[in-house]
């Protein structure tokens, strides 16, 4: 009753449409405020590897699961191309398509500034969905799904590596050197499920020696990283109908019965997988979500980080 009575026109449509993919409003705010984003975090994740030992080319896939119907994916990309054609970013360079749906309106290219000599790339974005939730398939071919469900797309999408040839010393290349990034975008993750675990899932390196025991068996150090560099949720945060509130976002009341331990000292899954929570105020506060009324806004937007966890084990 109580959301009945301070709902307004917005609820309506969304209740009038009578869909039940149909959870946020993408608003042009939100849009151009997300593609910058993601476009600033790109460039800061370039700039990080640019300081590093590997010298590989890598190219962002944005791999948004769980996409319904695919219009965020096509706003991103019409708001990314607006943004770089304003910034006098004008060169384009293509890179290889071979992992990219046949769409025309699905690129990856090399910007440059025609006063810098520095450059940057426009991330390849692509769309999937199982069709478990009957969203409309738009007859528009700028408008791609491809029919995967999220592990199958993360089997598909994930980084590729390139690997260590046998005899390569560790200080020149600590790790495989990856061809791919990948950011994964969801909006409104099923309620009571968790994919967050397949994408933080280990993306494992080299396998070096650091000494040997006792019983001459050797020691080693493994360098482990989760499969997307980083990950952004949509929707409803922590105590809510997105994802597992445990699993998903680390509300501890939310835990399994089996953690017989205090709340305080229960670690959340991302950050036992090396991954750091950052809430992004400023695009949640741009948001508009199908159950927002006048007394509560809903959706957020949260991003999780990756680090990089390492371990010793005996083989």
């Amino acid at each position: 009753k109580g959301q009945i009575a301070h709902s307004g026109p917005l609820n309506a449509y969304f209740e009038m449409r009578r869909r039940e993919d149909s959870y946020e409003l993408w608003t042009r705010d939100y849009i151009f405020g997300l593609a910058r984003y993601l476009l600033d975090r790109i460039a800061v994740m370039d700039q990080q590897q640019q300081s590093s030992t590997t010298t590989t080319l890598i190219e962002t896939i944005i791999l948004d699961v769980g996409a319904g119907d695919g219009r965020l994916a096509f706003f991103l990309r019409r708001a990314m191309k607006e943004m770089v054609s304003k910034s006098g970013l004008q060169k384009r360079t293509p890179l290889t398509k071979k992992r990219t749906p046949s769409s025309p309106d699905t690129f990856s290219a090399t910007t440059e500034a025609s006063s810098s000599s520095s450059s940057s790339s426009l991330p390849t974005i692509i769309a999937t969905d199982d069709g478990s939730w009957r969203a409309p398939i738009y007859n528009n071919r700028h408008i791609q799904v491809e029919q995967l469900s999220a592990l199958e797309s993360l089997d598909k999408y994930g980084p590729e590596t390139l690997p260590i040839m046998e005899g390569e010393h560790k200080e020149n290349d600590n790790a495989a050197k990856k061809k791919t990034r990948l950011i994964v975008l969801c909006s409104w993750m099923p309620p009571g499920q968790d994919w967050t675990i397949d994408f933080r899932r280990p993306l494992n390196y080299t396998t070096s020696p650091i000494g040997k025991g006792d019983d001459d068996d050797a020691t080693s150090s493994e360098t482990v990283e989760g499969l997307a560099e980083e990950y952004i949720l949509i929707g409803e945060a922590d105590d809510g109908t997105c994802g597992h509130n445990w699993y998903t976002w680390g509300n501890a009341h939310f835990a399994p019965l089996e953690h017989d331990m205090d709340e305080e000292a229960m670690v959340a899954p991302h950050v036992l997988d090396g991954y750091e929570r950052v809430d992004l105020e400023e695009l949640s506060m741009l948001q508009f979500s199908r159950f927002d009324c006048e007394r509560s806004s809903e959706s957020k937007t949260v991003s999780f980080r990756r680090g990089v966890r390492g371990y010793c084990n005996k083989s």
